[in-house]
């Protein structure tokens, strides 16, 4: 019975043996799992358990971190391989974190390598049972490329700052389009320069590119912004030719800038009256040639000038006086150079475009819009058969202002068609009052090219021609800037509607352009006016004799009568009778004048 008990209790020690066998076992492989996974972490991580940080257990990858081998980091505190700037400030965020004091914390900071190399690391802290002992478990990563990466990100991002504090400037001080300076920048470039007390004289000049909203909807606003850069080159070019030639002074020290959609301004510092005069009129000429291969187009400007300190000092003075200077040019027929003078002061009280846009419309508004004429010579004949219909518009106090800046502003607010409109009522009116008084005459009244395709004007004619009752057959409407014809087909339905009324149609400008000769054929025409250019010097330059002889040739084959305007000879006159020119029209055969002085006119 004994003997049994005593079996008995020997088998329950050895089930115990074995079952703490088994837990040894069972703890060896778990410690084994353990650390064979904290030895194959990508990131490296270290154990220490006391407020010094002193390092019990730590696997390879901090080892490469560090440099050190893991023999060497066993025997080392985590104090040992912080950065000497760090090391306080570390310590106190790892004994706060072991004592409870702050929860587990992941922070950017630096340590020494073995080498001496500081390294950026990422070390995040947590409290761990070690075994039994509690203790600081650290993951070390080191950030070394992703502060490159940093380093580098911000170096892009103060590289693309300076970009765009660069553009935000280039845009704030020039122009987008041509890259000469803005408006803004002009003047403030003005301004400190008339601030300069050594300054004695300067010179401004205005350049405004004539009828260029024409040209811009005539061939699109891409051509025109097109345009606008190439001619803000030849500016330059220009500028700087004259500069090396005349004045030895090198391109910086003259201002250049667009300062509207087709205006620039050219400052000339230290520049006189006679300097002015030399660059303005070699800037109007180097526009007037301007040749574009792909446009048949003909651009001229109209300059004022005003001088530093005869006509202001301040900027804005200089800027009114160029201003009306310039409108001034265009008033003298545009394609001039025009200095301010005072006795253009009644013009500057009307220098400002919205001023002009204002009187326009009151002027429409208080009929102060004229019918002028201005004969035209039967050179078979010797006899005035016909009046060219022009539009003057008459000041309150009775002044008569000539076309030149009234159409640009006409045209840039759209005013133009309603112009038309009381200038074709009002021709109609004067030629039934002289057909009552027996006489025949015959008016040419200008339709712009861009009309034709506005069904609203021509029932708007349609209209007056029954309303007034007036006999068609002796109305010749003559088409402007045919160039600006967007749709041939509707311009032939338009022109057809007119011809089956009894009214004949004519060409203006005619040889300006190719498909000048190509309207021949397709609108039916039954005059055309030579253009300006080629008669002015006709008496002297062989070229547009021979060119002047071709289109009267061409026009005769096709039963189509010529006539040839800006007639101001009596040379010209008489060469266009000897190769047989229908018509001639200009100062040499009579000015523009209002219908009162109709029987002058007629005799």
């Amino acid at each position: 019975m004994k003997k049994d008990k005593s079996i008995a209790e020997s088998e329950k020690m050895r089930e115990r043996i074995s079952g703490l066998q088994k837990t040894i076992a069972e703890l060896k492989e778990s410690k084994d799992n353990y650390k064979t996974l904290i030895d194959n972490a990508s990131d490296g991580i270290l154990i220490n358990t006391d407020s010094e940080g002193k390092i019990i257990y730590t696997n390879k990858r901090v080892a490469e971190i560090t440099g050190y081998s893991v023999d060497e980091l066993v025997r080392t505190s985590i104090k040992d391989h912080s950065s000497p700037d760090r090391l306080v400030e570390d310590m106190k965020l790892y004994q706060q974190i072991l004592k409870g004091i702050v929860p587990p914390t992941r922070h950017e900071t630096a340590i020494v390598r073995k080498n001496g190399d500081v390294i950026p690391v990422e070390m995040t802290g947590s409290v761990i049972n070690w075994y039994g002992q509690k203790a600081l478990a650290v993951i070390i990563r080191d950030i070394s490329e992703r502060k490159k990466q940093e380093i580098e990100e911000r170096k892009n991002i103060e590289s693309e700052k300076n970009i765009y504090k660069e553009k935000a400037w280039q845009l704030t001080h020039y122009d987008a389009l041509t890259d000469l300076l803005n408006r803004a920048r002009f003047i403030e470039l003005l301004n400190k320069w008339i601030s300069d007390t050594t300054v004695q004289k300067g010179v401004l000049l205005l350049i405004d590119i004539d009828q260029f909203k024409f040209v811009s909807d005539t061939y699109g606003h891409g051509m025109g912004d097109e345009l606008l850069r190439r001619l803000a080159r030849l500016l330059q070019i220009t500028l700087k030719y004259i500069n090396s030639q005349y004045f030895n002074e090198t391109e910086n020290e003259n201002i250049i800038s667009r300062l509207t959609s087709d205006e620039f301004a050219i400052f000339l510092p230290s520049a006189g009256s006679s300097q002015a005069v030399l660059l303005a009129e070699q800037l109007r000429k180097s526009i007037e040639g301007f040749y574009q291969p792909d446009i048949p187009l003909h651009l001229t400007a109209s300059i004022g000038i005003s001088l530093y300190p005869e006509h202001g000092t301040t900027v804005s003075e200089l800027l009114t006086k160029a201003d009306v200077a310039m409108f001034r040019a265009k008033e003298l027929g545009r394609n001039k150079v025009h200095f301010y003078n005072p006795e253009d002061q009644d013009l500057e009280r009307m220098h400002s475009r919205l001023l002009w846009k204002e009187n326009i419309v009151k002027a429409m508004s208080e009929d102060r819009f004229e019918v002028w004429l201005q004969p035209i010579l039967d050179l078979k004949h010797e006899k005035v058969r016909l009046y060219e219909v022009l539009a003057r518009m008459r000041s309150i106090e009775g002044e008569v202002f000539l076309p030149g800046p009234m159409i640009d502003i006409a045209e840039r607010f759209g005013l133009v068609e309603s112009i038309e409109r009381v200038i074709i009522e009002k021709a109609f009116m004067f030629q039934k009052e002289r057909n009552g008084h027996g006489d025949s005459l015959t008016l040419c009244i200008n339709i712009s090219g861009k009309d034709l395709n506005n069904i609203e004007l021509l029932h708007f004619i349609h209209s007056k021609l029954h309303e007034i009752n007036i006999d068609p057959n002796h109305l010749i409407f003559e088409i402007t800037e045919t160039a600006s014809i967007a749709d041939i087909n509707t311009a032939i339905k338009f022109l057809k509607e007119l011809k089956s009324r009894g009214c004949c149609i004519s060409l203006d400008d005619f040889g300006i352009g190719f498909t000048s000769f190509l309207y021949l054929k397709e609108l039916h025409i039954d005059y055309v006016k030579i253009a300006g250019p080629f008669i002015k010097n006709l008496a002297d330059n062989l070229n547009d004799q021979l060119f002047v002889k071709a289109i009267v040739n061409i026009a005769k084959g096709l039963n189509i009568k010529t006539v040839a305007e800006f007639v101001e000879k009596e040379e010209t006159l008489e060469f266009l009778r000897k190769i047989g020119v229908d018509y001639a029209q200009g100062y040499a055969i009579g000015r523009p004048s209002p219908v009162s002085d109709y029987k002058k006119l007629a005799s």
